[in-house]
Formats: structure tokens, C-alpha cells, sequence
């Protein structure tokens, strides 16, 4: 496969057309993974642990009695977060579907993208995007399960037989998780050549799952290959991301500083919400551009490798 030629179509359907922006835009508020922190807390063997569970036991009481006389506030804020969830979903998902089917035409028919028409386009396969998505996670999810669950027996034995048999625990948990990265990454193409069954070959989830599955089989090499080019795009995106963020986000606090002495705390707090506006929106509009080009180049993967197959 001609590399540096995929690459550079995509970079030139980027530069030529505002419309995938857009549509990248909205794609990118579902793409991407979120980290979340978890912290441990330490504390000495004099009472302090006793001390900060009951802290924490009396704090989990006061939100359990709050839930439990609020039941009907509880119950409309779930629902309000379901619905806005799947508000986001539905845009987002719509959006791909438009990037890839925009693609798609382009490479096809030489068919100029539209927003509007790609985005009403990809709303009819929200559902099958949702539910690949759905079934990607639920398998990812039993595969954890599995592992969790062999974790505590392994804890079992150490417990119960020697500290000794932590030598062959080790190894074997570190294959373990070794093995839920690689199918999370393998699943991780499923998806993305799955999508692009669904919209450009009109398949069923079942059937575009097959598909993607097949494709891997017969084109493994280019496979990684294309996902190794993507993850290092995304580490070069992300670096000029954060130097393009930083020097803005720089320049924005220094003008703050300034307004703060030139017209006090009120004047700086009102440029401060203009601020965090402007950094938000410049953050989602760069991370659009990347997923607008990620979608592009995967398109135009997908379309070459069906070609070869």
C-alpha cells in the first residue's frame, strides 16, 4: 500500500472542504478515551484508618438518606443524564457516519462534501453504530470479568498455599493483561473497519463485525501497519495540540493578569469566563481537525484494502 500517498489524500480532503471540520467537530465529542485518576489514601496503624472509614461511612450515610428522601429528584436527574447522553451519542455517531459516507462519495464519485447532507445521511445508522459500539464494550467488558475473577482466585492460592507461588502469579497475571490490551487494540480495528461495512456497504451489525473480521484476516499486515501510522499521526496531532493550547492558554492568562491589575477582581472574572469559553472551543475545534482527518485516512484504509480483497 502506497502510505505517504494515503496520508496526503487525506490531509488534501482536510485542507479542501470546511464540511468534514464540522462534522469532525461533532464526531469528536464521543472519540477519544478519558482517563480517570484514582488516589490512594495512606494513614498509620494508630487509629487513623478507623477514624477516616468512619469519616467516609458517615458521609455515604448522608447521601444514602439524600437519595432516599429525594427519590423523585434522583430519578428525573438519571433520566435528564440518560437523555443528554444519548442527545451527545446521536450527534456524535451521526457525525462519523457523515465523515465516512462523505468520504466515501468523494472517493467514489468525486462527490463534494456537505454537512448538512452527510450529517442527515449518517443519522440512519445510529443504531448500528451504537450497537457495534455496545457489543465491542460488552466483549471487552466479559474479557475483564474473566480476568478480575481469575485475579481473586490467584490471590486465593497465594493466600492459602505460599507467598512462593506469587513467582508463577506474576507472569502469568502480566500475560494476562498483556492479552486485554491486544484484544482491546484488535477489537479496536473491528470497529473502526465495521463502521465503514455498515455506512459504505449498507451491512447489518452482525454482518459488518463479520466483515471487519474477514478484512483483518486477509490483510493483517497492512492492518497494523495502517495503526501504527495512526497512532504515530495522533502522537505528532497531539504534541502540536498541546504547544497550540499551552501558547494560547498562555497568552490568554497573561492578558488576565493584566485586566486583574488594570480593572480588578469583577473585571478578570468576567474575562474569565469569555476565557475558559474560547480555550474550550479552541480545544474542541483542534481535536474536530484530527478526527476529521483520522475518519478520512481510515476511510480511504478501508476502501484500499476492499479493493485488494
Amino acid at each position: 500500500m502506497k502510505w505517504k500517498e494515503i496520508l496526503l489524500k487525506a490531509l488534501e480532503y482536510i485542507k479542501k472542504y470546511r464540511a468534514l471540520w464540522y462534522l469532525g467537530i461533532l464526531a469528536a465529542l464521543t472519540e477519544g478515551g478519558s482517563g480517570s485518576n484514582f488516589s490512594s489514601i495512606k494513614s498509620s496503624a494508630t487509629g487513623n484508618s478507623t477514624g477516616l472509614t468512619d469519616t467516609m461511612q458517615s458521609s455515604l450515610n448522608k447521601v444514602f438518606d439524600w437519595i432516599s428522601n429525594n427519590r423523585a429528584e434522583v430519578v428525573v436527574i438519571a433520566l435528564a443524564l440518560v437523555l443528554i447522553s444519548l442527545i451527545i451519542l446521536y450527534i456524535s455517531y451521526s457525525a462519523r457516519a457523515g465523515l465516512i459516507h462523505s468520504i466515501d462519495k468523494a472517493e467514489s464519485g468525486g462527490k463534494k462534501p456537505e454537512f448538512h447532507e452527510a450529517f442527515h445521511t449518517g443519522q440512519k445508522y445510529f443504531w448500528r453504530f451504537l450497537g457495534l459500539s455496545l457489543l465491542i464494550a460488552l466483549m471487552i467488558f466479559a474479557v475483564v470479568f474473566v480476568l478480575v475473577g481469575l485475579i481473586a482466585i490467584f490471590i486465593i492460592l497465594v493466600a492459602a498455599v505460599s507467598m512462593w507461588f506469587l513467582i508463577v502469579v506474576i507472569p502469568v497475571g502480566l500475560l494476562l493483561v498483556l492479552g486485554i490490551v491486544v484484544l482491546a487494540v484488535y477489537l479496536g480495528w473491528i470497529l473502526q473497519l465495521a463502521f465503514r461495512e455498515v455506512v459504505i456497504k449498507e451491512k447489518s451489525i452482525s454482518a459488518a463485525f463479520a466483515g471487519a473480521r474477514e478484512l483483518i484476516h486477509h490483510n493483517f499486515t497492512n492492518v497494523v501497519l495502517a495503526w501504527l501510522i495512526q497512532a504515530a499521526v495522533n502522537l505528532v496531532a497531539g504534541i502540536a495540540m498541546v504547544i497550540v493550547v499551552l501558547v494560547i492558554g498562555g497568552a490568554l492568562f497573561a492578558i488576565g493578569v493584566g485586566i486583574y491589575f488594570a480593572g480588578g477582581l469583577a473585571a478578570v472574572l468576567a474575562y474569565g469566563s469569555a476565557a475558559v469559553i474560547i480555550f474550550i472551543a479552541l480545544t474542541l475545534f483542534l481535536s474536530g481537525i484530527i478526527a476529521a482527518y483520522i475518519s478520512t485516512y481510515w476511510t480511504i484504509v478501508y476502501k484500499t484494502l476492499s479493493t485488494k480483497s
